[in-house]
């Protein structure tokens, strides 16, 4: 239910779409370079015009590795949302267990409170038959009100931690009211080694997969920089219409026209109009209508040769490193504390449970019939109960303090103990049950 409601969680998922975006976009070149220009000549004639279509090569060589690079990331960000799960799924067991414990708890008083009920009834009659005095009989008055009040108290913490618990699971006020249907633990079942824990936990958890998924990913940027040294090639085609003057116009009619011999005349302006319009076919066949060729653009890496990001990516890939090693050593950590603690609240549990608690119902049935007998006063009847009440409660702790340190060390481990070798079972060939 926390897995498809939380809002905490739910969001993280945008961060995988984020990831799958960035890496389509690592396996695609960048768009090709369009370039148009236009320079009119001074005095009229046809315009200047120049165009080119060029593509940088340096990504091309660097594609491979950007695309790992990217890969890697998305990995990463799996990896990192998955965790995030492991982690919510702890939360909600621990919060399940402490909710649990706080309606035992409320059980438990609520127990408490019918037996000194019980109890003031007997001294009510004992009372009213002169076999006691009033004393008593307030001292059980009282300690019924008291026990009334923490039952109140209780109640009220279990209203509180149920709705912290419903907000956990992402349930708003309009959703069904959830029932815890799992008891507390009221056996401990034995866990394996501390190795065998971290070993499975240093093979299985998330956040030490995603720390060595980094560690690649860093090398592979050491890489990418260095090829990255050369800045930029361009390679493409250029094209160039270029200019030409305006023609020379025909020679008008000259208005010096001889008269006097108009064929002699006609004839000269015929022939230099003819030999005005061979000149111009000739300087059209001379001019060079376009220029056509490939073209390279070189970034000369002169000042900048990349070394100030390939020292920025190598310090990044030690850091890395070192971060990869203190992991390490946190998960060892966690584990073997949240192995000791789980081993420390199995034998609490059992002192509880199998001792403690069984005594002190013994000594209130004893303390019972005594008083009942009238061999003891109220008094010791008051203290068996109030020691069973204390008892009780205790081992609903207990119990709910060894549910979490078990949550805890699945958390430590990667998520689960299903399958993990008890004590000894290692040493008899790993033939234990699953811890």
């Amino acid at each position: 239910v926390a897995l498809l409601n939380n809002k905490w969680f739910q969001p993280q998922f945008q961060g995988i779409g984020v990831s799958r975006a960035e890496l389509v976009q690592s396996g695609l070149l960048t768009n090709p370079k369009l370039m148009f220009s236009a320079r009119f000549p001074e005095g009229g004639g046809r315009s200047n015009l120049t165009f080119g279509l060029a593509q940088d090569l340096v990504e091309i060589w660097q594609l491979p590795l950007r695309k790992r690079i990217a890969r890697d990331q998305l990995e990463q960000t799996v990896l990192t949302v998955v965790r995030s799960a492991v982690d919510l799924a702890a939360r909600v067991k621990t919060a399940y267990y402490q909710l649990r414990v706080v309606q035992e708890n409320e059980k438990v008083v609520a127990e408490n409170v019918a037996l000194l009920e019980r109890s003031a009834h007997l001294a009510e009659g004992r009372f009213n038959a002169g076999e006691s005095t009033i004393l008593d009989l307030n001292l059980i008055r009282s300690n019924v009100l008291q026990g009334t009040i923490s039952l109140e108290s209780a109640r009220r913490d279990a209203q509180v931690n149920a709705a912290a618990f419903e907000h956990l699971l992402g349930l708003g006020l309009n959703q069904a009211e959830v029932k815890l249907v799992d008891a507390l633990p009221s056996a401990a079942e034995p866990v394996a080694d501390d190795k065998t824990l971290v070993e499975l936990a240093l093979k299985t958890r998330l956040d030490v997969r995603a720390a060595s998924l980094e560690i690649d990913t860093a090398a592979r940027e050491i890489r990418r920089q260095r090829r990255g040294a050369l800045p930029g090639v361009s390679v493409g085609l250029e094209a160039e219409r270029t200019e030409m003057r305006a023609p020379r116009s025909l020679k008008p009619l000259a208005t010096d026209f001889d008269f006097s011999n108009p064929s002699q005349a006609l004839q000269d302006y015929a022939l230099q109009q003819f030999e005005a319009h061979r000149d111009r076919e000739l300087e059209k066949r001379q001019n060079i209508d376009l220029l056509l060729g490939p073209s390279v653009e070189l970034t000369l890496p002169v000042f900048d040769q990349n070394r100030a990001q390939i020292a920025k990516a190598r310090y990044q890939f030690a850091q890395k490193q070192k971060d990869y090693e203190e992991l390490l050593l946190e998960v060892v950590q966690e584990v073997r504390q949240a192995a000791a603690t789980v081993r420390a609240s199995q034998e609490l549990l059992r002192m509880s449970l199998q001792e403690a608690v069984p005594l002190a119902e013994k000594n209130v049935d004893t303390a019972q019939r005594m008083y009942e007998a009238g061999e003891e006063t109220v008094l010791a009847l008051l203290l068996a109960q109030q020691s069973l009440n204390q008892q009780q409660q205790a081992a609903i702790r207990v119990a709910g303090d060894y549910a979490v340190a078990l949550a805890d060390l699945e958390k430590a481990v990667g998520g689960t103990l299903t399958g993990v070798p008890e004590d000894g079972a290692a040493a008899n060939g790993g033939k234990g049950a699953g811890g």
